[in-house]
């Protein structure tokens, strides 16, 4: 197993001895509010948060004994890390965890279900800490196997479309960034103007970035980080966390907004954390700094552990680029360059706050779910109510964190493959008697405040689903 970790009376992190002793220094007796048969995670809510701890507090309940649990199954994969061919990283940070749910959702052609045996080392007889089913009659496996062949015959090039906006998005940037800078030392209101569409560019180009950072690795998921964000700790706290476990208690994004946001239903619920339905504005602008001072800080506590490398530098390419070709002073170029993080910040978090998972009518820790083990895929429509505002525009799509319930569901996928398998997925809810959930931006944006204020539980076992609005082909344009 990695390094032990422990949490001191403060809360901070030390070096124990062995994993005996950082079990019996934290409270492993909690339970789940929702799957009360389950163990809460430990360090969740540890005042620094980070998502090396997220790693941490998984490789506690896990079960995978140092090495990669997929079902009951331990495999040691350390050979195959250099050769695996989406990168190291997806190997590297999940070791002594449970990837059940990445590998069942992150291998589509076969490929590596034919190679895991060749890394088998033996099974486990400790539970699973996870609710969620694959089971080869249930609702993920078999619309598993109809997006597959779907997708032999769609047509082969369309991820030059979505390759074609990123590139585009990048030429903008690098054009309006020093124009912007330029513009104030001629005409304010012209300088301002330019600043709100620098910061429209951004958060578009680091949206369409997250299409990448999903996949193998790949030149392109690294303009992830020009906004100052990383795409080696997203792939963690999103891909790994978010993704995976979504609106539970081992949704990293949820427990990092926390206090700030406090998105779980809670009777508690204090009523400062319910104001936070008209202050969010405030905590959105400030959120791309917060994760990045958390990073850091994460970094300096425990720098062996740190998810930092060389890409995490060009977030001081916009600011170098501004100030060499735009003809503001240092001091004024780092002003304007700050505000182009708050306005991107601003958008980049309402977009991906009301892409479908914090709606009011979505299931969240606290509230009770269908039953206490429940097909992954299922679950997945549970937690979304899907913005839709204009079918099948690839653009917002891929820069506004569009289609959001297929690519949770495959999030290999390109943004422009998912327009495609629509059809099966509804055909396939009606099969399974679940629906896919649609709104728009502005009823999303209240069911989101609705949602920081929410404190009674919902109740997902009986027609509670049949309340919301179904969505049709029709609707998705077909």
């Amino acid at each position: 197993m990695a390094a032990p970790l422990s949490v001191s009376h403060k809360g901070s992190l030390q070096n124990l001895q062995s994993p005996l002793a950082l079990i019996m220094a934290l409270n492993t007796d909690r339970r789940q509010i929702s799957f009360p048969q389950l163990k809460y995670p430990p360090l969740r809510d540890d005042e620094l948060k980070s998502t090396i701890k997220w790693i941490k507090g998984k490789q506690i309940l896990d079960g995978a004994e140092g090495l990669w649990r997929i079902h009951d199954g331990l495999y040691d994969l350390t050979e195959f890390i250099p050769s695996h061919p989406g990168g190291a990283q997806w190997i590297q940070f999940t070791k002594g965890t449970d990837i059940t749910e990445q590998f069942e959702t992150h291998h589509l052609k076969g490929i590596a279900e034919s190679l895991l045996p060749k890394y088998f080392v033996r099974k486990t007889t400790a539970p699973r800490n996870q609710p969620f089913t694959f089971h080869e009659d249930g609702f993920y496996k078999t619309l598993k196997v109809k997006i597959i062949e779907k997708l032999q015959e769609i047509p082969p090039d369309l991820r030059k479309k979505s390759d074609y906006v990123s590139d585009s998005l990048l030429i903008a940037f690098l054009i309006v960034t020093p124009l912007c800078s330029w513009a104030w030392t001629q005409n304010a209101i012209i300088g301002a103007a330019l600043t709100i569409l620098d910061a429209y560019i951004l958060t578009s180009l680091t949206i369409c970035a997250h299409n990448y950072f999903h996949r193998a690795d790949n030149w392109r998921m690294y303009l992830f980080n020009i906004s100052g964000l990383s795409y080696a700790d997203w792939r963690i706290s999103h891909s790994m966390s978010h993704h995976i476990y979504t609106n539970t208690v081992y949704d990293v994004e949820i427990s990092m907004a926390e206090p700030f946001l406090q998105y779980l239903p809670r009777r508690d619920k204090s009523i400062w954390a319910q104001m936070a339905a008209f202050y969010w504005p405030i905590i959105h602008s400030f959120s791309i700094i917060g994760m990045a001072v958390s990073m850091y800080l994460s970094a300096l506590q425990n720098p062996k552990e740190s998810t930092l490398e060389w890409s995490n530098l060009l977030v001081l390419f916009g600011p170098v680029w501004m100030y060499f070709l735009g003809g503001l002073s240092l001091a004024w170029t780092l002003a304007l360059w700050f505000v182009v993080t708050l306005l991107t910040s601003l958008q980049f978090v309402m977009f991906g706050l009301t892409a479908g998972h914090h709606s009011h009518l979505n299931f969240f820790e606290g509230d009770t779910p269908r039953s206490e083990s429940i097909d992954w895929g299922i679950h997945q429509l549970d937690t979304i109510v899907e913005r839709i505002d204009t079918p099948h525009d690839h653009f917002k799509s891929l820069t506004r964190f569009g289609d959001h319930a297929l690519h949770h569901l495959f999030p290999t996928l390109d943004h422009a493959e998912l327009k495609y398998l629509y059809p099966i997925l509804i055909q396939h809810c009606e099969k399974f008697e679940s629906k896919l959930r649609v709104t728009n931006f502005y009823s999303s944006l209240i069911s989101h405040c609705k949602q920081l204020i929410r404190k009674k539980p919902n109740d997902f076992r009986g027609s509670y689903l049949r309340l919301s609005r179904d969505i049709s082909l029709r609707k998705l344009g077909f």
